[in-house]
């Protein structure tokens, strides 16, 4: 059937192949860096540092007697550091959407950190409980995400 006898012919839907093909191209120009691999990879950071962290600070305390009031301050700049650098290694300087991937970062983060903790006591976690690690991880993040996106790239 010829296509100029047709009244109207349906433009053809955009499917999955489409969809690919320009996943592909956004990919080859660079634009298509995915936010959630920026992200998985901020909370990948960030559970490293904390490990390397805790660990030197394990190797500190065979020397130093200190507190628990000390112990808890360092545990809590370890988190803060953790996050920093998560949040750092998640996006650019002057990256729209920083408070938000910062937020998500800090909340897996701290979310990661409850479950393995959890697991490590041989208890269930009890969201009520760690309500209050959950929002510092998405208040750091979030304010770390939004000063990154402030700073000007170089």
């Amino acid at each position: 059937m010829d296509r100029q006898a047709e009244p109207f012919a349906p433009r053809r839907e955009r499917g999955l192949d489409s969809f690919k093909r320009s996943m592909r191209r956004n990919m080859r120009r660079g634009k298509g860096k995915s936010v959630l691999g920026a992200v998985l990879r901020g909370v990948l950071v960030a559970a490293s540092i904390t490990v390397l962290g805790v660990a030197a600070f394990a190797l500190i305390l065979n020397w130093w007697d200190a507190s628990d009031r000390a112990i808890t301050a360092i545990n809590q700049v370890v988190k803060f550091v953790s996050i920093l650098a998560g949040v750092t290694s998640a996006m650019s300087a002057g990256q729209n959407g920083g408070a938000l991937r910062g937020a998500c970062v800090g909340l897996l983060y701290m979310a990661l950190g409850i479950v393995c903790y959890a697991l490590m006591m041989g208890r269930s976690p009890q969201l009520t409980a760690y309500l209050a690690d959950l929002g510092m991880g998405v208040a750091a993040g979030g304010l770390f995400g939004m000063i990154l996106s402030a700073r000007k790239s170089a």
